[in-house]
């Protein structure tokens, strides 16, 4: 009796074995979404199917991201072969139009209109680069107590010429005293640099600037209106190439503000962004030292 019970277990054993290996044979061939399935379930065989099922869970997962990877990838290239291309056909125009061009006067001015356009190629470069650096995990800042304030004023400064041509002037609420912040001064330069252009790219009205010192977190928040008809995204305005308008021909890459999120979470803080129906506020936060200094006005 215990022979013919062996016997049929060993058989009902071998007949899952058997259903188990056409299930994943089928599912590999038909790329099924399915997952094994089996109606008696002895605890190894089931121990067999819950492993099967875990491992078909992760292959669809890695599949999943390699498609969202490779149509970024697409996305990438599409975007990048635009931005360049634009500033180098304007290029070829400008300089086909000197070499025509009678007056000397004429000639400068296509000159310097084509001289403009490499800028543009270089700094476009120059993000993409800086982008690419930051994704590495390995890439790393030599953190070290920073005065944000000075840097914040001195970003300021350099875009005196861009405030004067817009007629508005930046309102500022900073306190007379902070905290210093844990950070790397180029890559704290390099934050405000990008959020400021970008106001002047998609902004309107003045600029607001605030500053709140918290227990253990410097946040300083700029805010300022959109232009008419412009929209904002939030949930992708981090991420890279994203344009409010991906057919607009402002010279911008779409590199700024996803740089800006990468340099300030290198440096242990965070961004964040908040649209309501006409206003803009990007915020960002950097760690403190605990250390205050008073600024000199």
């Amino acid at each position: 009796m215990l022979l013919i019970f062996q016997t049929l277990y060993l058989l009902n054993y071998k007949s899952q074995i058997k259903q188990i290996s056409s299930q994943l044979s089928f599912i590999m061939e038909h790329q099924s979404r399915k997952f094994v399935a089996t109606q008696l379930k002895p605890r190894e065989i089931d121990r067999l199917v819950r492993e099967c099922n875990m491992l078909l869970s992760r292959q669809r997962a890695m599949d999943e991201q390699f498609s969202r990877k490779n149509q970024e990838m697409n996305s990438t290239i599409i975007s990048l072969s635009h931005d360049i291309r634009t500033p180098l056909t304007s290029l070829d125009g400008y300089l086909q139009l000197a070499l025509r061009a009678g007056a000397e006067q004429e000639k400068s001015q296509y000159v310097r209109l084509a001289q403009s356009r490499i800028q543009q190629i270089i700094k476009l470069v120059d993000e993409l680069f800086l982008y690419t650096k930051l994704q590495n995990p390995e890439y790393v800042f030599e953190l070290q107590p920073v005065e944000v304030m000075e840097v914040l004023k001195r970003n300021l400064f350099t875009f005196l010429d861009d405030f004067t041509r817009s007629g508005e002037e930046p309102e500022l609420r900073l306190p007379e005293r902070s905290a210093l912040v844990m950070g790397d001064t180029n890559a704290i330069e390099r934050i405000f640099s990008n959020i400021i252009g970008n106001y002047f790219i998609h902004g309107a009205g003045p600029l607001s600037v605030e500053v709140q010192d918290r227990q253990d977190t410097l946040c300083i928040r700029f805010t300022n209106r959109l232009k008419a008809g412009s929209t904002v995204d939030t949930e992708k305005i981090f991420t890279r190439f994203y344009k409010e308008d991906p057919s607009r021909t402002l010279h911008s890459s779409g590199l700024g503000l996803s740089i800006v999120k990468a340099l300030i979470e290198k440096m242990n803080g965070y961004a964040e962004a908040e649209c309501t129906a006409d206003t803009f506020r990007i915020s960002i936060a950097f760690k403190t030292t605990g250390k205050e200094y008073a600024h000199v006005h």
